[in-house]
């Protein structure tokens, strides 16, 4: 019991003058506001408004503060990267799609829209613009399906897709001068990237897959990590200036200020920096127990693009860390208040005190459990704000008037582009259409005016040469057209029997007509029909009673 409260002691002893060690920190602060941008397993993105980062000189202010700004329903499933720079928010999911939004200093967000042209999950993103203060002109997304893609602000097009590395892209990383890119697989290589030509321009095979990489904010160099293990590489020399080892699992990185300095969060929840130019065994800093858990993401809170985030902590270091972990809690850290032999956990770990850990300056609670993190200033940046306060005081009727050509102007865009993407029939086939289709339209004409010359087939190829009253004179069948064999065919198969009129056979003759009675001789009408049952196979029937046998010469 007594050793209990001894330990007991130098807990509160060691956290007194851990708030000692902070007091005269939080006493010279400088009111500054920042936008943290957190993914979640959840599928949600959530916003923290970081108000009194403390500065590197005096000014006053209010106590550091973390507040949830907004909650943003992003994908389908798990967001696995998140982008934020200019205003412009990007975050890739498990599903395969880029939901963009714009977020205003206000708190206003609108939703741009969704990309689609992966085929895994997003694994990372970065945006890009040749200068931090006004808005970036490039996103460059990397994907599971081993491709990246390089999409254009603004009009949201596929300018470039990159086969980059079987197995996927883990980590990705644009240069500030925007040439050029580089790229972590999982096929063991380290890519990099010319974005003028869009190919690649060298790859490097390392024993370990690497999992993280990005440059260093000089650009001269870039830090890779594999498991636990931090490289620091020259990028045009390939030289390495640095290898320091966890004593952990590394789960995130994150650089800013100067070359020198990376921040590593480890799955023991612990916060590791190290310093370039110190032993490789002698960390520049240390946050015990920063989280229960591992630690997810963190970022280097930035509240001026122009000057970037504040300077002036361990190793020359910046002042402020913030990280985020799997429990959903988000910390907002001062790095001066641990320095370069931590912080009072650590001082409690070295009299033999467990389960003693370093107290953070803010944090937020009730988030999911984090996958990954950006940061932006809140404020937009000033070419951005002038533009947007130009527009607030220009005419309604000639904004409304702006509007409607821009939309017509994307609609024409939208036509010209559905336009160039359907197939074109080659000159050749083009051609041979023409021809085949003018044939066509000849025999067509050439058919119809078969039709119009050919004459009826009712009339058989006869007609009926009337007489001119002579009553000796039978009825004469002159033929007109048509063969012998036409006509022995048309015989045998009884085609034309409906008609009225039939050949006669030679030697046959009639009689003459007497009002029906039949005297001398059948009619014509009962000749036709005897010749029709013959053509048809009918059989002869029995003569009628007023009709006699035709007389023979």
């Amino acid at each position: 019991a007594d050793h209990n409260e001894a330990e007991l002691g130098h807990r509160t002893e060691i956290e007194g003058h851990g708030a000692e060690a902070r007091a005269p920190l939080t006493q010279h602060l400088e009111v500054r506001m920042a936008t943290v941008v957190a993914g979640t397993y959840e599928r949600f993105v959530f916003g923290y408004q970081l108000d009194g980062l403390p500065g590197s000189s005096g000014g006053g202010g209010g106590a550091p503060e973390v507040v949830r700004s907004f909650t943003l329903d992003a994908h389908l499933s798990s967001c696995k990267s998140v982008a934020a720079q200019g205003g412009f928010i990007a975050s890739g999911g498990a599903d395969d799609l880029i939901r963009v939004w714009h977020h205003n200093p206000d708190g206003a967000l609108a939703d741009i829209g969704t990309l689609s042209g992966h085929e895994g999950n997003v694994s990372c993103m970065q945006f890009h613009g040749s200068d931090p203060t006004r808005e970036p002109t490039r996103l460059v997304s990397g994907s599971v399906d081993g491709n990246i893609i390089i999409w254009s602000v603004g009009q949201w097009d596929a300018l470039k897709t990159m086969k980059a590395h079987r197995g996927g892209v883990h980590a990705l990383s644009v240069h500030r001068s925007g040439l050029v890119a580089m790229s972590a697989g999982a096929d063991s290589h380290i890519a990099m990237w010319d974005m003028k030509k869009g190919r690649v321009a060298h790859k490097t095979k390392l024993k370990t897959k690497p999992e993280l990489l990005a440059f260093t904010p000089s650009g001269n160099s870039y830090a890779s990590v594999a498991g636990t293990r931090l490289t620091i590489t020259g990028a045009e020399t390939g030289t390495v200036s640095g290898v320091f080892d966890a004593p952990k699992r590394v789960m995130c990185m994150a650089q800013a200020g100067d070359d020198t300095l990376a921040c590593l969060g480890l799955e023991g929840g612990d916060v590791f920096g190290y310093d370039s130019r110190a032993p490789p065994t002698k960390p520049a800093f240390t946050i015990t127990k920063a989280h229960p858990t591992r630690v997810k993401c963190m970022v280097f809170p930035v509240d001026d693009a122009e000057r970037g985030p504040v300077m002036g902590g361990p190793g020359g270091g910046p002042v402020c860390l913030v990280t985020g972990s799997s429990e959903g809690t988000v910390r907002l850290w001062d790095l001066r208040a641990v320095g370069a032999s931590g912080g009072a956990a650590a001082r409690a770990r070295d009299m033999g005190v467990d389960g003693a850990r370093d107290v953070p300056l803010a944090e937020a609670t009730g988030g999911g459990r984090f996958t990954c993190m950006a940061v932006m200033p809140t404020q937009l940046p000033k070419t951005v704000a002038e533009a947007i306060g130009a527009e607030k005081d220009r005419d309604p009727a000639e904004m409304k008037k702006k509007r409607k050509e821009i939309k017509l102007r994307q609609a024409e865009k939208a036509r010209e582009r559905a336009n160039a993407t359907r197939p074109a029939r080659p000159p050749q086939q083009k051609q041979r259409r023409q021809q085949q289709t003018a044939k066509q339209q000849q025999k067509q004409q050439k058919h119809k005016q078969k039709r119009v010359e050919k004459p009826d087939d009712d009339d058989d190829g006869f007609e009926v040469v009337a007489g001119d009253g002579d009553a000796e004179e039978p009825p004469r069948v002159a033929k007109t057209s048509g063969s012998a064999k036409k006509r022995k065919v048309k015989e045998a198969s009884g085609v034309g029997e409906d008609g009225p009129l039939v050949p006669r056979k030679a030697g046959f003759k009639t009689g003459k007509k007497s009002g029906g009675g039949g005297v001398g001789g059948k009619s014509y009408e009962e000749i036709a029909t005897a010749a029709r049952r013959k053509g048809s196979g009918v059989k002869k029937g029995k003569p009628s009673r007023g009709f006699g046998k035709p007389s023979r010469d």
